[in-house]
């Protein structure tokens, strides 16, 4: 079977070779590249061949195959069949340390080995930290996005505040194999080569290690020694690789499933194989990036592959989710041992809430108190915008809660869900493409395509009775369609990109009085039924079996509650744009300070997601007067050291 893979493999292999060789704007032979190579004549064509088209195709080959092995690598070593650079937040890890350095050090010519080194193995040294004790590969993979997450927001942050520093890291950000000279391939090429030797020497160990620690331990093997050489080795394979071409996701996770379906069991031979395969669906993404690509324009071949890997994440999901099966656990929360009543928690709280709204209305670079204008300044622009951020905060807060809660995971929120990545493509569309469009325009446009993500994901998982893992890998899923779809719009744009990561970033500048009473008639209509449903919250918090021995419909509620938390994001998010965070803290906050009781709880988390927005905005407007730091990278920069401790602390509780 292997070598028919292999042959198979190759044939593939040497057929998408000889299209992408041709793709381009000057037509070639086969003859002209096999002069090219062999009696160079220093031609235009030849030149073209030798210095652009052969860099990138060969870059291809190297990189699938290093995600492959790299793919094959964390699979076995971290009994995780969803485990990949991609999934595991190595990608986004890499990338924020790549711009981080870019910078500091804005003139560095070089390669950027070091700081994707340091990011990959950092991520990988936190995931395997919050993963460990846990045989769920679910809970792995969701601390993986939501790391995923974290670096993404503070990504963001840097290409707004550092713009001409981070210029032109976009594009490679999207993967990108572009080339223009040999430099990358000689780099990368000895430290994959090492790598994949390595792997092969040590594959019959793994083969060991996949029996079991004890069995692996009682042959004589140093069980921890291989696990993490093997690991290390994939995160030095991946960061080699995303330094010359940028973060691209799905192969690692496509590449090995694909040979371990084709009957392949050694790992000495999925490891051959997948670097083979992986080799082949990058090349074969790029030929079909390339087939629309036009001008000057250039698609980011990492766009393609999220395209194609991310229907295999959903068969993953139905296989995962069918060994599964329904939890009959309850929501893991952490809870204070000390607590302030429920009345002096919400007196306090509001009162913090008032005093940050005066503050907030009477600062921000011009002192209206002292000011002809100050009646313009109030009713057109802060009071709006304030009102703005205090309710989006709150139903964005609400829609956490109740995500949260329904999926019975802690984790769970617009933004892991496909939720928020579906407005914002919806938002952007609406940018580009509609003529003449208004804020009116790109809200609506941004909650159709909330509510379009929304569908997809809720008929996809119906089949599982929209069982919660399902929902949650759907949505990772529909997540990576939708990243794709925005990285191709933003760089294939040359107006308003700067204005695009703005909105994407989450902004409440320009809000207006159409966006409060939005928010308003949301709050008005969906909160009276997210308080009557928390009677069932409180039973199907206890786990399913026990709410439905009690007599909850626990169907009935989980569809009712997953509508209406969705239904709350889509509104939040066509009002501000993607904001993150809110809706997965402010819920632990809320159970942290107020136990488990969901009435209490949506009230006290209410509060605390409206205080979050609205200290976000105030300092976003003040603190770098006159620019502005838009309100979602201030709540993810102030969120993401306390949401760290909370997946950490989290992931020591014991069921």
């Amino acid at each position: 079977m292997s070598k028919k893979v292999l042959l198979g493999g190759l044939v593939a292999l040497l057929i998408f070779s000889l299209i992408h060789i041709n793709q381009g704007s000057v037509d070639v032979s086969v003859s002209t590249v096999i002069d090219a190579i062999f009696n160079y004549d220093n031609s235009v064509e030849h030149n073209v061949i030798r210095d652009l088209r052969l860099p990138r195709l060969v870059i291809g080959i190297i990189a699938g195959g290093a995600l492959g092995i790299s793919g094959a690598l964390f699979q076995s070593l971290m009994r995780n069949p969803m485990a990949s650079a991609s999934t595991l937040g190595i990608n986004a890890g890499s990338y924020f340390f790549v711009v981080l350095f870019s910078v500091f050090f804005p003139g560095f010519d070089s390669i950027p080995f070091f700081p994707a080194l340091l990011g990959a193995l950092g991520t990988a040294f936190v995931v395997m930290i919050l993963g460990k004790g846990s045989s769920n590969p679910v809970k792995m993979t969701l601390a993986g996005v939501a790391l995923s997450l974290v670096f993404s927001s503070m990504t963001s942050a840097l290409q707004l505040l550092f713009e001409n520093e981070t210029k032109g890291l976009f594009l490679w950000g999207a993967g990108s194999l572009v080339q223009n000279s040999w430099r990358g391939i000689n780099f990368s090429l000895p430290i994959v080569t090492i790598c994949f030797l390595i792997s092969l020497f040590i594959a019959r160990k793994i083969d060991i290690l996949e029996l079991g620690d004890d069995v692996a331990s009682s042959l004589g093997l140093n069980v921890n020694l291989f696990r993490y050489l093997g690991i290390l080795i994939g995160v030095l394979s991946t960061s080699a690789i995303i330094s010359v071409v940028g973060p691209i996701g799905f192969i690692g996770i496509v590449a090995p499933h694909i040979v371990k379906r084709l009957g392949i069991k050694k790992n000495s031979e999925i490891l051959l194989s997948s670097f083979l395969v992986g080799s082949v669906v990058l090349v074969g993404a790029d030929v079909l990036s390339r087939m629309f690509t036009g001008g000057s324009y250039e698609l980011p071949v990492g766009a393609f592959t999220a395209i194609i890997g991310a229907p295999w994440l959903i068969y993953l999901a139905f296989k995962t989710s069918k060994n599964i099966g329904k939890s009959s656990y309850g929501l893991l929360i952490q809870t204070g041992k000390k607590r302030l009543p429920f009345i002096s928690l919400v007196i306090i709280l509001t009162i913090v809430i008032i005093a940050t709204f005066i503050l907030s209305l009477g600062n921000g670079g011009f002192d209206f108190f002292n000011s002809d204008t100050a009646e313009f300044v109030i009713a057109k622009i802060r009071l709006p915008r304030i009102l703005t951020a205090l309710l989006a905060g709150t139903v964005l807060a609400i829609s956490g809660f109740l995500l949260q809660t329904v999926l019975n995971n802690t984790l769970a929120d617009p933004s892991t869900l496909g939720v928020t990545p579906g407005a914002a493509l919806g938002a952007l569309f609406a940018i580009y493409f509609i003529p003449k469009t208004t804020s009116l325009t790109i809200s609506i446009s941004a909650f159709i395509g909330a509510i379009i993500a929304s569908i997809i994901i809720f008929s996809i998982s119906r089949k599982s009775k929209y069982n919660p893992t399902m929902l949650v890998l759907v949505g990772m899923a529909v997540t990576a369609i939708c990243d794709a779809g925005l990285n191709i719009i933003i760089i294939n744009t040359t107006v308003g990109k700067s204005a695009s990561l703005v909105w994407l970033a989450g902004s409440t500048y320009g809000s207006n009085w159409n966006n409060v009473i939005t928010l308003i008639i949301g709050i008005v209509i969906l909160g009276p039924i997210s308080w009557l449903i928390c009677k069932d919250l409180d039973a199907i918090m206890l786990g399913e079996d026990v709410a439905t021995a009690i007599g909850s419909d626990v169907l009935r509620v989980r569809v009712i509650a997953s509508f209406i938390g969705i239904l709350l994001a889509a509104i939040a998010v066509s009002t501000v744009g993607t904001v993150g965070f809110i809706g997965l803290l402010a819920p632990h906050m809320a159970r942290f300070i107020t136990g488990i009781k969901h009435r209490k709880n949506l009230v006290i988390t209410a509060l605390i997601g409206g205080l979050l927005l609205l200290v976000a905005d105030f300092i976003g407007r003040v603190v770098i007067y006159p620019s502005e730091i838009p309100s979602g990278l201030v709540v993810s920069i102030m969120g993401a050291p306390y949401f760290l401790w909370l997946l950490y602390s989290t992931s020591k509780i014991k069921r």
